[in-house]
């Protein structure tokens, strides 16, 4: 078999729209059908919410065509006389038509969005209009100041709130977009009922009441019963918050941090008070904890955090996780919705993407336990490799990123590269590895690598005389044509390779490998 080319697609994470682009389409391909954003993990229903995340996520992944079909498909199966949206579909119907404001507001905010992305005035059009029937039929005014309604349906006092459905950006997006000032009445009232709520408990819940003399209290449900809890749609506040413009929002963010637990691994849902109430683990829980951190300053913690929620996701794929793992990614690390993000700086360093990632800091927020490994940071270029199990001992040479959007193979068949756009090996991330299997004349350097098994030492020696020591955690093939970039390359909180090769069929129409082979190694 001749070889012409074997290594990988580079990492989309060379930026961060590149990160952004890859997990919006991540989840784009993965629940969208013909304009259907479907919950296939709670029984193949849509909801409004769905349909507003796919929809912001378009915009994020440049898809003009797939915001027009999932656009279509929401105004043809959930678009009421009024112009909000109902909030449940299922099998071929509409089954509940109560609209719901986040998803609402979060579909307007999209609107507008895609209308300066595609250069399409019908589309401001409609966001505006959606934007004007919530503000009509869902919000109202307290002594707090205007406050978003989860529903038309709470309109007395004391009133169902719901913290995570206020969104400082989307206000401001439609505020510029329509001039209408109830959107900046919205922000201040927003504002002052988090401020309130979380003067009475530390962290939001899932749902609180606010009446309409400005009295706050936290709630189980939206009718009031059950025991609060910090839960799936209260995760939500603090990312919303951290990603608006006002240094005041982003303050609000930031006070959540402290009461939410500083261990390594968080739970998915916690009371009240911040005590567990699952051993499950959910992406979007480290995205709010996340844009917490980043709302107090601190970015590397924050930084490590979203490696912890991609590695969820990609772990754990859920509907909802893969949602807010995209979500936040390009609510937190990038503009690309409008927002303020708080880490533009220290998440491509953390999440292995930055050119100068090997010297990224680390850091922990307090109590947070140091997630990187005990191997020294460093600025220092990688020189050489050896893997004693299968007789690797070679120098490295550094790998450029070819137009194609691949990893540049090494014109040596018996050469091993480093990835020189990605992350430094011994630094936070998934530094890249690559080299040939096989070569015109008979078998290449990476020969042997499918042989390599969990538990097999990774010795990388940089310039500056000191060692990067890894071991195997696993080994998979992927196909080429569908290679999954984002979950492959998702940022890590520890230092990680990933060693590729080709694998699987040779086909001799393309002259290559129709697969890639990847080996995971994690810091000793």
């Amino acid at each position: 078999m001749v070889l012409t080319a074997c290594a990988a697609p580079a990492d989309d994470d060379t930026g961060v729209r590149e990160r952004t682009v890859a997990t919006a389409s991540t989840f784009l391909d993965a629940y969208v059908d013909d304009g259907r954003v479907v919950r296939t993990d709670q029984g193949g229903d849509t909801v409004s919410e769905g349909q507003a995340y796919g929809l912001l996520l378009a915009v994020a992944a440049g898809d003009e065509e797939r915001f027009d079909r999932i656009w279509s498909w929401t105004t043809e199966n959930l678009q009421r006389d009024d112009g909000l949206l109902s909030w449940q579909w299922k099998d071929g119907a509409v089954v509940d038509d109560q609209p719901a404001s986040d998803a609402d507001l979060d579909a307007a905010r999209a609107l507008v969005l895609a209308a300066d992305a595609f250069d399409r005035d019908d589309l401001r059009e409609k966001g505006v209009a959606l934007g004007e029937a919530l503000l009509d039929e869902m919000t109202t005014t307290t002594a707090l100041g205007r406050i978003l309604l989860p529903g038309p349906w709470a309109t007395s006092s004391p009133h169902a709130y719901n913290p995570s459905y206020a969104s400082p950006a989307a206000y401001r997006v439609l505020g510029e977009a329509s001039g209408d000032p109830r959107w900046d009445e919205l922000t201040e009232g927003s504002r002052a009922a988090t401020a309130a709520l979380l003067d009475a408990n530390p962290l939001p819940t899932n749902w609180a009441t606010v009446a309409d003399d400005g009295t706050v209290a936290i709630a189980g449900s939206a009718s009031g019963e059950g025991e609060p809890r910090y839960g799936y749609d209260a995760v939500r506040t603090p990312i919303r918050f951290a990603e608006s413009c006002d240094p005041a929002d982003r303050a609000l963010a930031g006070r959540i941090g402290p009461a939410l637990p500083a261990d390594e691994t968080l739970p998915a849902e916690l009371d009240s008070g911040g005590g567990a109430v699952t051993t499950d683990q959910h992406a979007i829980a480290y995205a709010a904890r996340a844009a917490a951190l980043a709302g107090a300053g601190q970015t590397d913690a924050a930084a490590s955090d979203l490696g912890r929620m991609s590695e969820t996701s990609s772990t754990t794929p859920t509907y909802y996780g893969d949602a807010w793992n995209a979500l936040a990614t390009a609510m937190l690390s990038d503009d690309v919705l409008a927002g303020c993000p708080p880490l533009t700086d220290a998440t491509p360093a953390a999440a292995g993407s930055a050119s100068d990632a090997g010297s990224a800091s680390t850091g922990a927020a307090p109590g947070l336990q140091d997630p990187v490994s005990p191997t020294s940071p460093s600025t220092a270029s990688p020189v050489h490799i050896s893997i004693p199990a299968i007789g690797v001992d070679s120098d490295l040479i550094g790998l450029d990123r070819g137009a194609d959007g691949w990893i540049e193979a090494p014109t040596d068949f018996d050469a091993v590269g480093w990835y020189e756009k990605g992350v430094l090996p011994g630094a936070v991330g998934p530094a890249v590895i690559a080299a040939h299997v096989d070569s015109p004349t008979g078998p290449a350097v990476f020969i042997d690598l499918p042989k390599l098994v969990s538990g097999d030492t990774v010795s990388i020696a940089r310039s500056d005389g000191t060692t990067a020591d890894f071991v195997v955690t696993g080994l998979q093939t992927v196909e080429k044509d569908t290679f999954p970039t984002a979950s492959i390359y998702a940022p890590v909180p520890t230092p990680e390779l990933r060693i590729v090769t080709c694998a699987g069929a040779w086909d001799p129409a393309t002259g290559h490998y129709v697969d890639n082979l990847v080996v995971t190694a994690v810091a000793a």
